[in-house]
């Protein structure tokens, strides 16, 4: 036997909150709970939704070949005025679609409110709906029209037990005058009328009808009132009135246009209803527009269900609906069923947001909603089936728990079990290389950022190493003689940078004619150099030049340049400070700071971003929105691979690939004339990309000079401070452990709940939401998630599972 949830709207408003009574039935009218409670005020809800149906009339799905033959005034609810403009056609889409989202969101906040006159309701629907005894409806009770048309179907507890839903008035009477039909044929009895058909397309209402199996149809087309009338009046009686046509709401009433030369209003036939009901009307389906007050007509007329579209439906939503509805009634679902099944579907119509809101089910509490079958009458048992043997079915129903909990015993066991396997071989570095390759692909798949133009980058290229003309004593052993960076720098520093920043060695001592240069290095704080600590602090360090670049200060001008690779060789972090070896014969080398951050630092302080202080030792990197927090050292994809000496953190390349900056040559900046604007108060970055002379670095945008890469992580810290633009992150082991384990729960549940082919099928889909899930945290948060473990556990739960099922045979 179902129950009925009725939830009863008593006194209030939108701006105070309604007082709501909740009863809960079984279908034989006895009561089983009863409780008083209080939905809260949600003021902008109405406004919102009168928005929406201001723009969805508008569409151009909606307004051509509707059902709705012209535009009626509109109920006199205060609309956003933030939504009236005149606008386009597509304006007026993507507004629809962002109103359907704010509707919808506005009514889930308001049916999850945790206001303790409500949460009692919520909390005593929760456990009926998770009883699963029988079919089970919800039925909102008001007279108030502005609640029907609220889409009550995104309500969570609905959603998630796939609950029905309807509508009715206050009070209601059964109908004991109701009798059976004269003749039984076993049936179904349909009166199908297709009205008046300007503008619309009937055929398909009248295919969908005509396939029905089990179903005795007569089809009026474009009667006449007497004919209808006369028609509907038949003593041997209907079991289902449908109308496809126009038709309106006019103040509390309906009118259907039966063509267009004739259109009836409810109240003007019915007596002929009544009596069409007394016969054994137990449906109306009106697909057909704004039938509100159609659907008021008949229940106070008792008729047990009616079916109605409560705004201006397209035509082919009204034929998709009818057609889905009809095959999932007749197939043998419960009515409110087949129209819950039918509404999802709209989803199909993209273009007409707010579609799945249209249909609505009206109903006389004093009647149970019948199926296709009980139509039919095949509802009545012989008396022979009732003596069933009962210890027999026992013994079923008590094999078919069993199997039931085998199969959830194999399905946990097996996807705990999965998830411990990938989290062991992942914690012995076994998924490393993949997971980097997933985290590459991410990368790659950002949005496309603009260049960096805080920055201008002056590329040495092979042509212009090849056309520099060198004294005959210094040799080809430089990507830029002495004399030509000299000219150089003199030519930028003229423009006013704020920081160039030369990312080349220069471990020797200037010779006494480039006393500029020499000059420039010992006292513009604007210049600042790099050297390199070497490889495992082996005897390989370059030291900066000149040498001159000593006494105070000279760690705030040179960095080190160490980059720190990972297992396949590729640079996914950068390294901030580190400890260099106390030792000169170690390493001449003695930069705690890296290059890119005291370039980004001395930027940052001429912005009034950083403090001094920031150069001291042990500070944390921070400004006053940003830190620049260091890898943690439990990190199952770096444990191995950090170094305590270092301070690290993920390199967030910008999404531009290798060009960070604009971009000129060493030749148009000595022999043209270089764009004040492109200098100005900007940072310079001195480099080449002539691999002779400078190492190239892998990079999840591919190979990538040193001078770009350095390019990179200056603009990632700038960025985060200036622009709060995201740094890169994970999460820690446990909560990745946990992640995993969920997703290894998910494969073995396919494999509990679905045949093994359709559980493969329907993995791709999960899949795919797992990866859209891991790339919108990465481009929005900034976060990475593993994505390789997860989806290798829930493919091992899944196999695992169902290979354990085929051979217990459960």
């Amino acid at each position: 036997m179902g129950k009925v949830a009725i939830l009863k709207f008593g006194h209030g408003s939108f701006e105070q909150g309604f007082d709501v009574l909740l009863q809960i039935k079984t279908d034989d009218n006895r009561l089983l709970a009863e409780l008083e409670g209080q939905l809260p005020p949600n003021p902008g809800l109405e406004g919102s939704y009168v928005s929406w149906q201001t723009r969805f009339r508008r569409l151009k799905g909606a307004s051509q070949s509707s059902r709705r033959l012209q535009t009626e005034t509109e109920e006199a609810w205060e609309i956003d005025e933030s939504f009236q403009s005149n606008s386009s056609t597509v304006d007026d889409f993507s507004r629809c679609r962002r109103l359907v989202r704010d509707v919808e969101k506005r009514m889930k906040k308001w049916l999850q409110s945790s206001t303790p006159k409500w949460q009692c309701i919520r909390e005593r629907l929760g456990v009926e709906f998770a009883q699963g005894q029988g079919e089970f409806r919800l039925v909102i009770q008001t007279k108030n029209s502005r609640l029907w048309k609220l889409p009550w179907h995104v309500w969570d507890l609905l959603e998630e037990y796939h609950i029905g839903l309807g509508y009715t008035l206050p009070g209601f009477n059964a109908n004991f005058s109701r009798g059976q039909r004269s003749s039984r044929t076993n049936k179904v009895r349909i009166l199908a009328v297709l009205g008046d058909k300007r503008n619309l397309n009937l055929q398909p209402d009248q295919e969908a009808i005509r396939k029905l199996k089990g179903a005795e149809v007569t089809f009026l087309h474009q009667p006449r009132s007497t004919q209808f009338i006369k028609t509907l009046r038949q003593s041997k009686g209907w079991d289902i009135l449908f109308f496809a046509g126009h038709s309106k709401t006019e103040e509390s009433t309906g009118r259907i246009y039966l063509s267009d030369q004739e259109s009836l209003r409810l109240d003007e036939f019915k007596n002929t209803l009544k009596e069409a009901i007394n016969n054994g009307l137990q449906i109306a389906v009106f697909n057909s527009c704004d039938g509100l007050g159609l659907a008021q007509d008949l229940i106070q007329l008792q008729i047990p269900l009616t079916i109605v579209m409560q705004e201006s439906v397209p035509d082919l939503v009204a034929q998709s609906f009818l057609k889905e509805f009809l095959e999932e009634y007749s197939a043998g679902k419960s009515l409110y069923t087949a129209v819950y099944q039918a509404q999802k579907r709209l989803e199909d119509f993209q273009d007409l947001p707010g579609a799945t809101w249209l249909p609505l089910i009206f109903q006389n509490l004093a009647n149970v909603p019948p199926t296709w079958q009980v139509l039919r009458g095949q509802n009545a048992p012989e008396d022979a089936n009732k003596n069933q043997d009962i210890s027999g079915a026992f013994l079923l129903k008590s094999t078919k728990q069993k199997r039931r909990f085998i199969r959830i015993i194999v399905a946990l066991c097996t996807s705990l079990i999965a998830a411990f396997l990938v989290i062991f071989v992942r914690d012995f570095g076994q998924l490393k290389l993949l997971e980097f390759k997933a985290f590459d692909h991410l990368m790659r798949s950002r949005p496309a950022e603009t260049l960096d133009s805080r920055m201008l980058i002056v590329d040495i290229t092979s042509t212009d190493v090849n056309a520099q003309v060198r004294p005959a004593d210094e040799g080809k052993n430089k990507s830029i003689s002495d004399g030509y960076l000299q000219q150089l720098i003199e030519k930028l520093t003229a423009l006013e940078p704020r920081v160039i920043g030369l990312t080349l060695y220069r471990d020797y001592q200037l010779k006494p004619e480039f006393q500029k240069l020499m000059n420039r290095f010992k006292f513009d704080k604007r210049l600042i150099s790099q050297c390199d600590v070497g490889e495992d602090m082996l005897n390989s360090g370059r030291a900066p030049s000149p040498h001159a670049i000593q006494g105070a200060g000279w760690k705030q001008r040179i960095g080190f340049s160490d980059q720190i690779l990972d297992a396949d060789g590729t640079i996914r972090r950068q390294s901030l400070s580190l400890e260099p070896p106390k030792d000169l014969q170690v390493s001449p080398c003695q930069s705690e700071f890296s290059f890119n951050l005291l370039v980004a630092l001395r930027y940052l302080s001429d912005e009034g971003l950083l403090s001094e202080d920031i150069y001291k030792e042990g500070e944390d990197f921070q400004s006053e929105n940003i830190m620049f927090d260091p890898l943690p050292p439990n990190t199952a994809l770096y444990d191995p691979l950090l170094n305590i000496n270092h301070r690290q953190i993920l390199l967030n390349y910008r999404a531009t690939g290798e060009k960070i900056a604009p971009r000129i040559t060493l030749s148009e900046a000595l022999q043209g004339s270089i764009d004040p604007a492109l200098v100005k108060d900007k940072i310079v970055l001195i480099g080449t990309s002539d691999p002779e002379f400078q190492t190239v670095y892998s990079t999840p945008y591919g190979e990538m000079s040193e001078i770009y890469l350095q390019g990179h992580m200056i603009s990632q810290l700038i960025s985060a401070v200036q622009d709060e633009r995201q740094l890169l992150a994970w999460w820690p082991d446990w909560k990745e452990n946990i992640w995993i384990l969920v997703w290894a729960l998910v494969g073995g549940l396919l494999a509990r709940w679905f045949r093994p082919a359709i559980a493969v099928a329907a993995a791709i889909p999960i899949i795919w939401v797992l990866h859209r899930y891991c790339y919108l945290l990465l481009i929005e948060q900034g976060l990475w998630i593993p994505f390789v473990p997860p989806v290798l556990a829930l493919g091992v739960a899944l196999m695992t599972t169902t290979l354990i099922y085929r051979l217990l045979k459960v």
